[in-house]
Order: C-alpha cells, then structure tokens, then sequence
C-alpha cells in the first residue's frame, strides 16, 4: 500500500469518528398510556418553565409522578424543587390517630401532600389516586397489570388491575368495599341491612346507584344467576367461603375471591384484602380504617381493663328468635368483650344455638340485647309472659343492637361502632367515647356520607 493512500484512508475513518461522535443521540423509547401522553424514560427537573405548581419529591418518586404530571397536562414537564414545593411527594410514615385521616396514595408507600389550598394542586391529587391515575401508572410500568393474593378461604387468585367491574355476592364484603372506596366499580351487590325502610332509604343516600346495583335476589351467599352474571361482564366476583353455590361459578372464567371473616382478626385482614384489589388508595383507606378499629378497641380497654371478671356486666346476645343466642365462637361474643361485658352463652360452640329459657334464667343476664336483622325485636321479650322472670327483663335492660345499613353487630366496618355503643351501655360513668361522634367521624370518612346530628342521635339512642 502506498504511503499517501494509507494516510488518505486514516484521515476518512478520523472525519466518519468525528461526525459519529457530534450527531445527536437516539431518543429513548417513549412510553404511551391509555390517555396517550409521551413521556420520557427520566423525569427531567424544570425550573422556571410555567407550570400549574411546584413539586418536591423523593428522588423514588420522580418518575411516577412525572408520568402522572405529564398525563394529567398533556406533555407539560413537571417543575421539582428541592424544598418548599406546593406538593410533597414523600414516603408514607405511618396512619394513626383516634380519628385517622387518609393519606392520598398514589403508589405504594408514596403519597401526595399539599403543601396549600392550590387548586390545581388538589385536583392533581384527585387525578393521582382515582382509577385513571393507577391506569397511566400500570401502562408506564410503575404498578402491576396483575396481582395475586391469598384469599381468606387459603386460594390464590391473580385479578388483573385496576380492577373496573365487581359482583359482590356477600354483604359483609360489599360493607368492605364502601370502606376502601371501590363503590364505583360494583355492577351488582348483595348488602346487608337494606331491605328495611331505614337501611333501603340510607342505602339510597349513601350511594345514588344503590337502587340499580342492589343484588340481592340474584347474588347472595344461598344464589347465584351464572347467566345474569355472565350479562354483567364481570372482571371480579367476591363472595362468602361458606357460600353455597361455588362449583358452578367456574364456568364463567372471572377471577373469585372468597372472604370468612368471624373475629376482630380475620375482619381486618378482609378489610385489608379487599383494599389489595382497588390498589393504593384503597389500600391506604383500609389501613385508616383499621389504625380506627385498632384504636378504638384499644381506647375502651384501656378504660375498662382493670374491672375484675366477676364484676363485668352479663350480656346475652340473641338472634333473629328469643332463644337463638351467640355462641363463643361468634363474632357478637368478641364485641361483648371488647366492650367490657361478659357473654353468658361464650361457653357454646358453632353459631346460634338454640336454649331453653330455664338455662338463660340459669346464666341470669343483666342485659339483653337483640340484634337489627331477622325480625327480632325488644317487644318478643318485654311482652312475653315466660320472660318477666329475668331481671334484665324486669329493670328494662333489653336492648336493640343499632345499624344505619350494616348491623353493628356483624362482621362488617360498622361493627366498630357497635363496640363503642356497647361500651357506654355498659360503662356510662367509665367511657368517654361519644357514639354519636364516633358514628359522624365514621360515615364521613369512610362511606363518605355526611350523616346528621338527627340520625346520629336516633339510631345511638337507648330508649
């Protein structure tokens, strides 16, 4: 090779190096949601570009949050500073409180704080959490298109997210998911308490679909209409584990999680199940609910703890008849408890039993209590004749169980409640909890129904 050629192809391969080296780079791919924003693989931090407001961030966080910003306003970049932002975006420490607010959380462990009343500010939030905010987030990678949990009858089930149509077959668990906040997503549900005119009218209030949605001729735990169901287009069926038609839902390939919840311990793990499939947020709500539970029982025992066992007031629990009480087994047992009350019945086994009135006369109850549900009712035992040998019966200490929908005596949400009305019954000089208080506090946070004084006052009521 000559000497002139060999430096001639030298200098063309140093030209092309060169020219490679100053052309601009590929973009990195760019990722679209279902709402078609483009955003890049980094959040890039903006200062001084005009946006609706400021945002200070954990570095984890940049990137959800800016795929979030990004969807919300089209494209526009977020601007992160270092501090005095107007949102924080920042680790979940811990809920607590007596009367726990809940955090908006957009992914878990992360949540969104305003830092003022900037609007923009909150309906950015509002936008975070909802079920379109958790879509941008599953098509961006940053939470799972599928989940897979353990279900409280030991089966794993995988539910694809975010989860948009549910059946609920099992009243208890439709009371779950107004607590967490998936409402919306129920094309169909079985509830408890809303046939009567209180519940069916407060139902109504509650939530304005109640009267389309309302299920329970078609689904509930003794039916359910595999074709109605199929007409509905589930992609989530809830149901009881004791329910009685489980072999033939299979047929319609939708993803079923079953629900057993008869003590303190298993209805706060349904509560916390049943947040797991709406996703963070509703996840965080069922954390505020039970950080409220957990309290609240805490409050009372700490009040009532150091009364001796002999001197705990009696309590017999009956059922839809006179003569059916609560077993020991029974979730109505463990709210007498918590309350500070003994169970005269607590030594039975299974579910109702049905005594004769010569063993409740044995156990001699100070206080008898009838539940909301199954046409029982204070005048069965006030009225009969065989019953004016009980001194509760004699000193009027025969009670109704309250509800608004949900019994309070049933394991459900509102059975908190139960254990507060319970406990001043029982304790009127010794507990401060106020169940009308507690009653507001609870309908506002968690079914979002800003209940009156009026009702609050009527259905806490002794008398």
């Amino acid at each position: 090779m000559k000497k002139n050629h060999y430096w001639t192809i030298l200098s063309l391969l140093l030209i092309t190096m060169m020219m490679v080296s100053c052309m601009p780079s590929t973009p990195e791919a760019q990722i679209s949601t279902t709402d078609e924003p483009r955003l890049e693989s980094e959040p890039r931090v903006s200062p001084g570009v005009e946006v609706p407001f400021t945002i200070q961030s954990d570095k984890k966080f940049l990137q959800p949050i800016s795929f979030l910003f990004r969807a919300f306003y089209g494209e526009k970049s977020p601007s992160f500073v270092e501090t005095g932002g107007d949102l924080l975006v920042t680790n979940l420490v811990q809920i607590d409180g007596d009367h726990p607010t809940t955090p908006a959380m957009f992914i878990p462990g992360g949540v969104l704080i305003p830092n003022n009343e900037n609007e923009d500010v909150l309906n950015f939030i509002e936008f975070a959490v909802s079920k379109k905010g958790q879509k941008v987030l599953i098509a961006a990678g940053e939470l799972p298109a599928l989940i897979t949990l353990t279900d409280q009858a030991g089966k794993n089930v995988t539910i694809p997210q975010p989860v948009e149509r549910v059946i609920s077959s099992f009243g208890p668990t439709t009371a779950n998911i107004y607590t967490v906040g998936g409402e919306d997503c129920l094309v169909s549900a079985s509830y408890l308490g809303a046939r009567d005119p209180l519940g069916s009218s407060m139902m109504a209030e509650i939530d304005l679909r109640f009267p389309e949605i309302m299920g329970d001729e078609k689904f509930s735990q003794q039916d359910f209409n595999v074709e109605e169901a199929a007409n509905l287009d589930p992609d989530l069926i809830l149901a009881s584990a004791r329910s009685a038609w489980l072999d033939i839902v299979g047929e319609l390939e939708v993803p079923l999680v079953l629900f057993d919840a008869e003590t303190f311990d298993r209805l706060k793990e349904a509560v916390e199940l049943t947040g797991e499939l709406f996703g963070p947020q509703a996840s965080a709500k069922a954390q505020t609910w039970v950080t409220y539970f957990d309290s609240t029982v805490e409050r009372i025992q700490n009040l009532t703890g150091e009364i001796p066992s002999n001197n705990l007031p009696k309590i017999l629990f009956t059922g839809t008849s006179p003569q059916s009480v609560a077993s020991g087994d029974m979730f109505q047992t463990e709210i007498i408890e918590a309350a500070g009350g003994l169970s005269v019945s607590k030594e039975l086994i299974g579910y109702w039993n049905e005594v004769n009135l010569e063993q409740i006369a044995i156990w001699d109850p100070d206080i008898i209590i009838v539940p909301h549900y199954g046409g029982a009712s204070i005048e069965s035992i006030t009225e009969s004749n065989e019953w004016q040998i009980l001194k509760a019966v004699q000193d009027g200490r025969v009670y109704q169980m309250p509800k608004l929908v949900a019994p309070w005596d049933t394991p459900a949400p509102d059975s908190v409640l139960g254990i507060v009305w319970m406990a001043q019954l029982l304790h009127p000089d010794l507990v401060d909890l106020d169940c009308g208080e507690e009653t507001q506090y609870f309908y506002n946070t968690f079914y979002q129904y800003e209940i009156t004084t009026e009702v609050t006052e009527e259905i806490c009521s002794n008398d």
